[in-house]
């Protein structure tokens, strides 16, 4: 029997690939309403629900619902639009389109609704559920729809708003054929002008207007028409449309204005109805035009604003608004359409169409596949696609094809679409499935095929084929026609199977076993793998194939195939194999979840490697001189290097008896798999550095060989463990085998290991000690110190007296001591190497804990990387010396030396403390150089003080030598922080400070703010007082007390008995102001007689107040403004200042008085100097001669009316 007599209806019958919403005659909608499917709606508690949960009959009853829900809101909806989205083929456009016009009230050819024949296809148990929601929406309103593509219909750069705009006008009876026509027509109606308008249409044109908008002449005719209805405004038969040329075709109107013209429209032309406008395909056309997604923002807002449900948009898309990221276009539309508007159709509703549309079975052929079926159910679990829980039921739905194929089938054509260039923007290059199935059917004649056969990827690939990207096409071109490929049909046919499998490798890894699952061509065919195996392996030989393991195979590209070539050209030697068995090794060890451990300590690693060519004894890992296990891989690739008897006696020579010896076994496979890795390393450091100079393909092959590269590395890695496990390992004359030990390389290398940690370290301490520990050593007093550091530890410290003291006496410290003082001094990176080396195995803080207390008990001292030695713990560098292992590793080490300070210099400066600072200490270097450190600054200070002091005397002497001196001592004993260098300048300086202490202890009780006052006082009166009394010689009796004064200034100390020099300072003082007051009487005695000099003049009288004032204010300025107590002026200034002063005043005085009576009576005054002062006169006629002279000066002043005032 052949496969079609299986099936209900033709299956080698044309399938349109797409619904095409501009198709839209009731003969096309009759058929296509006929052949759609409605799945889903099956009842509770069938088993189908669990597989489709939300079918095409669950997403109308939805929308349907939804859609009511929203005309019952008070107000109406405020986002009238609804998301339909689902993948290509899903069916989404058809449920689209039908429901459009269905709501339009399209009739079918037999005289039925479109939408009666619409809710016939649903066959659903719930069918009854999908009639009620159609039925209460149709009572709820009166629908009418424009339904279109907007692909089709868009103009070049048109919004979405603006072509639905042209839509709303055709359906609502608008002039089709231009939108300047229908906006006006829109006009005529609006204005009252459309019936004259008409009427004048059907006189002029000979034609009913309805007929004439239709030719392609409209605008002519309507242009012609308004020219008759008003001649003035239109004063010629093209005046309209001459007016409208480069008018916008629609591309420009705003939202607002659509709408508006919408809203319009349907009250005028369909005042009762609600329209529906269904748009096909609008994700594509916004997707990637963010003006056209804002656009479509603002119309569905506009619609519920403005319309409140009268208008609704149904839009389609392939995404669902919900999956797209923030970043995506798509995604700033979900706040427009609501979510409980929103219809998804899910893939899972494919098969249910392709089954009820295409392979529907008759029901008497039905039990020969069940028979069939159960005969090769356990061949098909195997070896089938996905059939590990196929049930008889999905078998019988889908053959030929097999469920999984359904879903794969899905995956390979959504990577198509999205990554094939041939196909991006050409819908119909991708078969849908039903289409897939037909062509199957038709050309790869399936449907002649005998049953039992079944849908194979390979024939899927011939009518996929022609959608793969062309290099693709190319590679599988030369694959069947290479001589070796072109008579293997298994091979060609796995190739096509390759072809197609790689699209989903991001999923799902294309193996033998997934190839030969999708080439199951016969119920029962068996086992296939290793034949598809080898296919593909021949494949691979011939460079037609890549693998790896992440991803499978893969076709390989004409770049893939030169890279191929490139990566098989490069060589890769011994050398470089020998540095990737080193990093293997170093990744082995160091990735090890375990490590050996004794008396609960863990032991790291220390890596050796020597490869018996070039590299000898290569440390491959630093452990920071830890205690370690050594271990020395050997790669010896000669069997005759690797043989126990040689290496059993050299593992217990002196250079190696330490090291664990780790032999390599048979190294073939090292070589083989590292020849292989160094190839895809050095592919991947020729392009790296180029990534973004490369082409797409070569991109795209670099990542492939960085995943290469990790499987590489990964199978490398597990050679060499394998490898290495296959050897020996050898200890001190012993062969170990690890397969003994352990089953794998890690574990048996840790058994081992941990077996010999006794042998290889007898002298191992398991005293761990912390930083926290260790800085208990370096206190200033140890109180309540670790046990470790007792005798019964490590016996750094013992009790005497019931003090703590660093006696190191223990075992520990001693052997440190002896190391030291064996070689003369060592440094800490010596000393730590030395100890946690074999035999000891010393932690490095237990031996920087050994250290300190030797330095604590004056054993070692220590040389810093820079600076003095370090003689004492409380050295300042020392905590950061031990804390710090840089610095401790730097460091020298020395046996302690004995120093310049004795026991007897000890008790003097214990004693200087005593007397001079009041401090009890020990006579030890370290509570002599804290008592220096906490104490001498403070004595500094009050030096400084002191300082300050004398500063403030007159003169400001020089501070006492031995105050110097002082001052120079206490800094020099703290300027180093060094105890030892301290207590040195201390004993140095021994004499200088006791002096020095005992001298500022007097200075600073003599040395009073009162007595400084006094002096300071005493200085100034001797200054300018005493001074300028003497200058006047009015000292008088009190030349004693003058005497008394400079003689007890000029004393050394004249702080000293200050007081006793306050009397004679006060007489002097007295003196004085006496003198000082009686120049101050004199001189206002003159002043008031040259104010009467001038008052005395005739007219002054008559003055007024002011102008008496101004005019003897010059008399009072000539006075010195001062006081008794004030030393400025001196008395001698002050005395003769005043004399040479008021004989001027009084001149200017007068001549004030002359100016004011020359005002005040207008006469003038003339001042007429006489020249008389100096002359000397001998006789009358000098006499006769003066008065003649006089008389010649005068005389004609006075006859002209002045005053003269003779001067």
């Amino acid at each position: 029997m052949k496969i079609r007599d299986l099936f209900v209806a033709d299956v080698t019958r044309d399938i349109p690939p797409v619904v095409y919403f501009h198709e839209q005659s009731p003969a096309k909608l009759q058929a296509e309403v006929s052949e759609y499917i409605i799945t889903g709606g099956y009842a509770d508690g069938d088993p189908r629900v669990k597989r489709v949960k939300s079918g095409i009959h669950e997403q109308f009853v939805h929308l349907l619902g939804g859609i009511a829900s929203e005309l019952d809101k008070r107000g109406g909806p405020e986002l009238p639009a609804s998301w339909v989205s689902g993948f290509y083929g899903s069916g989404k456009s058809s449920f689209a389109k039908l429901l459009g016009l269905a709501l339009d009230g399209v009739q079918l050819p037999n005289g039925s609704p479109l939408a009666t024949a619409l809710l016939k296809q649903d066959d659903s148990p719930k069918r009854q559920e999908l009639v009620e929601a159609w039925t209460k929406l149709a009572k709820r309103v009166e629908p009418m729809a424009v339904v279109f593509d907007i692909g089709g219909v868009a103009r070049d750069g048109e919004h979405i708003h603006s072509a639905v705009l042209r839509q709303v006008q055709a359906r609502l009876g608008y002039c089709s054929k231009s939108n300047l026509v229908a906006d006006y027509e829109l006009r005529l109606e609006r204005d009252g002008e459309w019936e004259r308008f008409t009427a004048i249409a059907q006189k002029v044109l000979g034609m009913p207007w309805a007929q004439a908008k239709e030719e392609e002449r409209a605008d002519d005719h309507f242009s012609f028409v308004l020219h008759k209805m008003d001649d003035e405004k239109f004063r010629d038969p093209t005046s309209w449309i001459d007016s409208r040329a480069g008018s916008r075709t629609g591309a420009g109107t705003s939202v607002r204005e659509v709408v508006e013209a919408i809203d319009a429209m349907v009250h005028l032309r369909a005042e009762r109805k609600t329209l529906f406008i269904v748009v096909d395909e609008v994700s594509q056309y916004v997707h990637q035009d963010e003006g056209r997604m804002l656009k479509l923002q603002s119309f569905v807002s506009e619609l519920g604003q403005r319309l409140k449900g009268r208008v609704w948009l149904l839009a389609t898309g392939q995404q669902k608004l919900e999956d797209q990221a923030e970043n995506n276009n798509l995604s700033k539309l979900k706040d427009r359409f609501p979510t409980h508007l929103r219809v998804h159709l899910a893939t899972t509703n494919i098969r249910d169409v392709v089954h009820k549309r295409l392979l529907r079975k008759k029901p008497e052929r039905e039990s020969l596949l069940r028979e069939l079926f159960q005969k090769h159910r356990g061949d098909l679990k195997l070896y089938g696609y996905d059939c590990a829980e196929l049930t008889e039921e999905d078998f019988v739905e889908v053959y030929p094809m097999l469920p999984g194929h359904v879903d794969l089938l899905m995956q390979i054509t959504s990577n198509l679409r999205s990554r094939s260039t041939r196909v991006q923007g050409d819908d119909h290059a991708i078969r849908g499935l039903l289409q897939l199935l037909g062509e199957l059917f038709r050309e790869q004649k399936l449907a002649d095929g005998k049953v039992g056969s079944l849908v194979t990827l390979d024939a899927i690939f011939e009518v996929q084929n022609s959608a793969l990207e062309a290099d693709v096409q190319t590679t599988l071109s030369r694959i069947f026609n290479d001589p070796q490929v072109r008579d293997d049909a298994l091979t060609q046919r796995a190739a096509k199977a390759v072809a197609l499998l790689e699209l989903i490798q991001e999923r799902t890894p294309t193996t033998p076993e997934l190839v030969a699952s999708c080439l199951y061509t016969q119920l029962g065919e068996g086992n296939r793998v290793q034949a598809v195996t080898d296919a593909l392996e021949k494949l691979r030989s011939l460079s037609m194939l890549s693998y790896s393991e992440k991803q499978g195979y893969k076709i390989q590209s004409s770049a893939g195939q030169e890279w191929q070539r490139e990566r098989d050209d490069i060589g890769v030697g011994q050398e470089q194999i020998s540095k990737l068995v080193q990093e293997a090794l170093r990744h082995l060890v160091g990735s090890m979840q375990e490590r050996p451990r004794w008396k609960g300590r863990t032991f790291p690693w220390l890596l050796y490697f020597s490869d018996g060519r070039q590299v000898h004894d290569l440390k491959m890992q630093d452990v920071r001189e830890d205690s370690a296990v050594v271990v020395d891989f050997r790669l010896l690739g000669k069997k005759e290097e690797r043989v126990a008897t040689a290496w059993v006696p050299k593992s217990d020579q002196e250079l190696l008896r330490n090291r664990l010896l780790w032999v390599v076994g048979e190294s073939s496979t090292i070589d083989d798999a590292g020849r292989q890795l160094g190839r895809s390393s050095r592919m991947l450091e020729r392009n790296l550095p180029r990534r973004e100079s490369l082409t797409r393909e070569k991109q795209r092959l670099l990542i492939e060989e960085e995943a290469r590269y990790d499987e590489l590395e990964s199978r490398f890695r597990t050679a060499v463990a394998e490898a290495f496990f296959e050897g020996s390992l050898y200890f001190r004359g012993q062969q170990l085998r690890p397969r003994d030990a352990a089953s794998a390389f890690g574990p048996a290398l840790c058994t081992i290991a941990t077996r010999i940690l006794p042998d290889l370290y007898p002298h191992f301490a398991e005293i761990a000690i912390s930083p926290t520990e260790l800085n208990q050593l370096l206190e200033k007093e140890l109180t309540g110190p670790s046990k470790k550091f007792m005798e019964g530890g490590l016996g750094i410290l013992s009790l005497d007296a019931g003090k703590y003291v660093a006696a190191c006496s223990g075992l520990y410290p001693t052997r440190i001591a002896q190391e030291i003082e064996q070689n003369g001094g060592l440094s800490g990176q010596a000393l730590v190497a030395t100890f946690v080396s074999p035999p000891y195995g010393y932690a490095p803080d237990l031996v920087k804990a050994c250290c300190a207390g030797l330095l604590r008990g004056k054993k070692i001292r220590i040389r810093p990387e820079h600076g003095d030695d370090y003689t004492s713990y409380q050295d300042p560098g020392v905590r950061d010396l031990f804390n710090k292992d840089r610095e401790f590793r730097r460091a020298e080490f020395f046996p302690a030396t004995e120093g310049e300070v004795t026991g007897r210099d000890r008790v003097a400066m214990r004693k200087l403390f005593q007397t001079y600072l009041q401090v009890d200490l020990d006579p030890d270097d370290e509570p002599i150089a804290d008592a220096t450190f906490l104490h001498f600054p403070a004595y500094r200070e009050r030096l400084r003080e002191v300082e300050r002091r004398f500063d403030a005397l007159p003169g400001r002497p020089p501070l006492p030598s031995v105050l110097q001196k002082l001052g120079r001592a206490l800094e020099e004993c703290c300027r180093s922080r060094l105890v030892q260098k301290t207590v040195v300048e201390v004993k140095r300086n021994l004499d200088v400070l006791r002096d020095g202490l005992q001298q500022l202890g007097v200075c600073q009780h003599e040395l009073t703010p009162d007595a400084i006052a006094t002096v300071v006082s005493a200085a100034r009166v001797a200054e300018h007082e005493l001074s300028q009394l003497r200058q006047m010689e009015e000292l008088a009796d009190l030349e004693a007390d003058a005497g008394l004064v400079t003689s007890h200034l000029q004393a050394e100390r004249p702080w000293r008995e200050a007081a006793h020099l306050l009397p004679a300072v006060e007489r002097i003082q007295s003196r004085y102001r006496e003198v000082r007051q009686a120049l101050q009487n004199r001189q206002s005695a003159e002043a008031e007689a040259a104010r009467s000099v001038v008052k005395t003049r005739p007219g002054f009288a008559q003055l007024d107040a002011d102008t008496a004032h101004h005019v003897l204010r010059p008399i009072g300025e000539a006075l010195i403004d001062t006081t008794a107590a004030a030393i400025a002026p001196t008395l001698i200034e002050l005395r003769d200042r005043f004399a040479s002063r008021i004989g001027q005043a009084a001149e200017a005085a007068n001549d004030r008085l002359d100016e004011a009576l020359s005002r005040k009576t207008e006469k003038q005054v003339v001042k007429v100097d006489s020249n008389l002062r100096g002359r000397e006169l001998h006789s009358r006629e000098q006499l006769d001669a003066l008065l003649q002279e006089l008389e010649e000066r005068i005389g004609p002043l006075l006859d002209r009316g002045a005053r003269v005032r003779i001067v």
